[in-house]
């Protein structure tokens, strides 16, 4: 006899669905941000250049954005389940398999990992709208904080780690926490794809791409997603420019870092608890504002302009991440929607070393990148404004 038990209805799957996304995040950020933690390895095993490691940096947000764009049409074709237990496949084989096979693999391996990760970027809202539709904001929120959290030690953890085994070794046994995730997918699905109703409904007639809502969670992801990137590739190298030692810069990115847990905490009661979103939207933007403001004309607070823009964009990162399952009314619009705002989202965040960078090599300071930065960080509280109000986009 079918198992058609919903499985938000029991504690145990909401158990088993946070054990699942803690494993699936620990490798949706780890392997890219690890490697700015051993580029002087890189450089002398394999001889990279600079310029192909920040081109080694840089490959991930394309296909994060690619991985979103398509994740949608995969997902309909063969199942969310299904997409989401082989791209679990394809992100444990690049995380295992990358540092074996010279400078070539190294490249091709973070090509396909960073796929994997975009297709599950994309993948992991519909999931938890799916399974625990009645903890969104909970689910969510350990999700988040999880990979920012997860990202931050294996980032430290790495170095000391190859003291003890090879650079090897120390970059590529984080694989088996996706290895674990796989096999958690692969259970889970067994046991409740039985309850497969919302999605062989009605066909939907949502299309993301064509709604203005949409487009501004895009935007506002976006935007957000480039300061991110922008200060995890240059934090230290801006505070140098202030005159601090490697030690005092290195201490801003810690900044940035710790003050996301605070955020994903805050948020997630503030929205179980019918908080106004377009209020909580609002003042992640404003902090953002204040945080990059503060590099530029008040630099003797730059630990204090560092956690401001760290809280700022881990509440606005994961408020856009509960919005996909909040603010629709069905679980192939959540995906879609997921879909679309992430492509946009990490499309955008492309640009944001790169352009930044590019003006800092031109002027020989950081003030013009600040300037920019700090524009940017103003539109972005209109689009805050705009994302955060209304209802659903379906």
């Amino acid at each position: 006899m079918p198992n058609t038990t919903h499985p938000h209805k029991s504690a145990l799957p909401l158990a088993l669905l946070i054990i699942t996304l803690v494993l699936l995040a620990i490798n949706m950020r780890s392997p890219i941000v690890m490697l700015g933690s051993v580029a002087p390895t890189l450089t002398d095993a394999l001889g990279l250049s600079v310029s192909a490691i920040g081109l080694l940096g840089a490959l991930p947000m394309p296909m994060f954005a690619f991985g979103a764009l398509v994740a949608p049409m995969l997902a309909k074709r063969f199942g969310l389940e299904i997409m989401m237990i082989a791209s679990g496949v394809v992100l444990a084989l690049g995380v295992l398999s990358r540092v074996w096979l010279g400078v070539g693999g190294l490249f091709v391996g973070t090509v396909v990992l960073s796929l994997a990760i975009g297709l599950l970027n994309a993948l992991t809202a519909p999931f938890i709208k799916k399974y625990t539709p009645n903890h969104i904001a909970l689910a969510t929120g350990v999700f988040s904080l999880s990979m920012s959290v997860c990202a931050g030690l294996c980032a430290y953890l790495v170095v000391p780690l190859m003291g003890v085994v090879s650079w090897q070794v120390a970059l590529s046994w984080w694989g088996m926490f996706a290895v674990m995730t796989f096999f958690m997918l692969l259970f889970i699905n067994k046991l409740y794809h039985a309850d497969t109703a919302q999605t062989t409904s009605t066909p939907s007639h949502f299309n993301a791409w064509k709604s203005k809502d949409a487009w501004y969670l895009g935007v506002y992801m976006g935007i957000q997603s480039l300061l991110f990137y922008t200060v995890a590739s240059f934090l230290p190298s801006i505070g140098m420019g202030y005159g601090l030692s490697l030690a005092q810069a290195s201490s801003l990115a810690l900044a940035f870092q710790l003050s996301a847990p605070v955020a994903i905490f805050l948020l997630t009661f503030l929205i179980k608890r019918n908080f106004p979103i377009k209020i909580i939207a609002l003042v992640a933007s404003l902090a953002n504002v204040v945080g990059s403001g503060g590099f530029i004309w008040f630099p003797d607070y730059l630990m204090l302009w560092s956690a401001l823009m760290g809280f700022g964009g881990a509440c606005i990162f994961t408020l856009s991440l509960m919005l996909f399952s909040i603010r629709t009314t069905r679980l192939d619009t959540a995906r879609d929607l997921s879909g679309m705002v992430q492509a946009v989202g990490y499309g955008v965040a492309f640009f944001g070393p790169l352009v930044l960078g590019k003006l800092y090599e031109k002027t020989g300071t950081w003030e013009l990148s600040l300037y920019v930065l700090f524009i940017l960080m103003c539109v972005n509280v209109g689009f805050g404004w705009l994302a955060g109000r209304g209802d659903r986009v379906d």
